[in-house]
């Protein structure tokens, strides 16, 4: 009976260690730039990611070289499940960031059409996480950031990349989680609003798209009378919560496509 009990012993005394790990790197990410290297903010941003119970391994994290991408030599610094992750010393200077937001913009864009599928960018000084989506001109839009004020700020962080990076698998379905990661104020519905929004904005011209508007919103008001507002946002919103509701149903289901 003792070995099973020394086996949970070090089993806690490594969780401990690893939780104390993610407490201390969040710590020195929130603190700035203040004496320490871009070197040095990228090591702790990897160091983040693998700690974090995101379901990623060392080999899963890559240094992008970018040379025929994005010219000049110019390199993205990590990429992470469907995100490039560009670390800056500092995102103070306007120059900085502008220059940091067009080299994401490009790998983005190229990861996006030889994936054919959505990549997103997030650019960050250890202090401050900014998410960006593309744009179908090819450009960066914000979507959301976090800022972490220190070392307590581990599990907000953790959380915020776990929803954007989309990586772990078998989630227990419990209300916390379901708000956590579908709720509205997560990076991960953010995201598919911004690109629903963007989709909508080019197509909504179209005149099945726009046979589909005007059916919605008269559904609506006969559903709901004056209480109804007919707005473009609401029928993007709607939209989302649809699609999603239809995706929870055959994930229940187990149809796959």
């Amino acid at each position: 009976m003792s070995e099973p009990c020394r086996t949970r012993q070090r089993v806690g005394a490594v969780a401990f260690a690893r939780v104390e790990d993610i407490v201390k790197t969040a710590a020195r990410l929130a603190a700035g730039s203040v004496g320490r290297t871009e070197a040095d903010i990228q090591s702790d941003v990897r160091k983040s990611l693998l700690d974090a119970s995101l379901n990623l391994d060392q080999g899963e994290l890559m240094d992008v070289a970018l040379e025929a991408q994005a010219g000049g030599g110019r390199r993205i610094d990590v990429e992470a499940g469907c995100a490039v992750i560009e670390v800056k010393k500092s995102l103070r200077s306007p120059k900085v960031l502008a220059d940091a937001l067009d080299q994401l913009a490009d790998y983005v864009r190229h990861r996006t059409e030889e994936r054919g599928q959505r990549y997103v960018g997030i650019l960050t000084d250890g202090q401050r996480w900014v998410l960006y989506h593309g744009q179908p001109d090819g450009s960066l839009a914000e979507v959301q950031r976090l800022t972490l004020a220190g070392g307590e700020d581990a599990p907000r962080l953790a959380s915020w990349l776990e929803s954007v990076l989309a990586t772990t698998e078998d989630i227990k379905p419990s209300p916390r989680e379901v708000e956590r990661r579908l709720g509205v104020l997560s990076p991960a519905t953010q995201l598919d609003l911004a690109d629903l929004r963007a989709l909508y904005a080019a197509s909504r011209r179209n005149p099945e798209v726009q046979l589909k508007r005007e059916l919605w919103a008269r559904l609506l008001v006969a559903a709901l009378g004056t209480n109804f507002e007919d707005s473009d946002e609401l029928f993007v919103t709607h939209t989302y919560l649809v699609l999603t509701a239809e995706i929870l149903a055959h994930a229940v289901m187990g149809i796959s496509r």
